[in-house]
């Protein structure tokens, strides 16, 4: 045996750390062709207080009619944000007393569908295999698979909603006198179990659709293949899928505090130069002012989906021993007729 000592000359990281690969999430978060899909999606986001107010005749609280970038705290971009918070209550009161939070999960839920399907292939055809893909192709491409989205989307809020259909029936029985007191009460147990699936299930749902988005933007997945991979990949890596989730939320919060600087370094050192000795502005330049403020909201959607991307193309490895420069995996194993 040769015991002659062998010289390193580099040590692969990425290939000892995978996980350090979603810090390229910050690069990618910062493209245009990623930012324009993250901007739309903050635009039609936006629109959900009148899609309420003309479909259920109802406005929101008017502490959430504003989209308020909270520096202190950017945990989640705004989209998912709504859809994490609203599921929540829902989960906690029901939809009867949250209308407007099964409003607002609706609509983010399409929203994110459509736009983050972009911005995953957009991240996936870079990251995989070092090409770009533009605003419109990738838009193409999201309107064309909106249709996996939406099964996904539908598959995942039908699990959510399983469990919950048990407690929702307790509570129905509850209804009916003594006798459907005593009943739930005996079955107490089995339904307070319930209740608690239903806080897993939610939790494995949430990130296992977002991981769908990543798998059909980078491997044109089927809707229901797509939320299958996403579930499999958390429940068969729940630490990984966990360390993974933290580090992109770090990673697109800390972008987001970076071009949140340079936004208002930028304005000060405009401001600074332009005096307005009028003491008003024309319309167009509050509307300027207003929609550059809202680019640390684009760079935090768009640096997390691009870190979701890169964390399904990671535990797709993990899980399948698929190399992470393979592409359209769904679409070359199909056979062609």
């Amino acid at each position: 045996m040769n015991q002659d000592p062998v010289k390193v000359d580099r040590v692969e990281w990425l290939r000892l750390f995978p996980g350090l690969s979603l810090l390229q999430a910050a690069r990618l978060g910062f493209r245009v062709r990623v930012l324009v899909p993250a901007c739309f999606c903050l635009m039609v986001f936006a629109a959900r207080q009148n899609v309420a107010e003309i479909l259920w005749d109802f406005s929101p609280p008017p502490d959430r009619l504003r989209i308020a970038y909270r520096i202190e705290e950017p945990v989640f971009p705004v989209p998912v944000k709504a859809v994490v918070t609203g599921a929540s209550r829902i989960l906690a009161s029901g939809i009867l007393n949250n209308p407007w939070e099964f409003v607002s999960v609706i609509w983010s839920g399409l929203v994110l569908t459509v736009f983050g399907i972009a911005v995953s292939r957009s991240a996936a055809t870079e990251y995989c295999i070092h090409s770009r893909t533009g605003v419109f192709s990738a838009m193409r491409f999201s309107f064309k698979h909106f249709t996996a989205g939406l099964v996904s989307t539908v598959l995942a809020a039908s699990i959510v909603m399983a469990p919950l259909l048990v407690v929702s029936i307790a509570g129905w029985v509850m209804n009916f006198g003594s006798a459907g007191a005593w009943l739930v009460a005996i079955c107490w147990p089995i339904v307070f179990l319930f209740g608690m699936l239903s806080i897993v299930v939610t939790i494995m749902c949430l990130i296992g659709w977002m991981l769908s988005l990543a798998a059909i933007g980078t491997d044109q997945c089927s809707g229901a293949d797509a939320l299958s991979r996403g579930i499999n990949y958390v429940l068969s890596h729940k630490l990984l899928t966990a360390l993974y989730l933290v580090t992109v939320i770090v990673v697109s919060s800390a972008a987001a505090r970076i071009a949140d600087w340079l936004i208002k370094a930028g304005t000060s050192v405009v401001s600074s130069r332009i005096e307005n000795n009028h003491g008003t502005s024309p319309g167009i330049l509050t509307d300027w002012m207003t929609a550059i403020q809202q680019v640390p909201h684009a760079v935090h959607l768009g640096v997390f989906l691009s870190g979701v991307t890169i964390m399904y193309v990671l535990l797709r490895q993990a899980e399948d021993g698929v190399h992470l420069r393979e592409i359209d995996g769904a679409v070359t194993r199909t056979p062609k007729n």
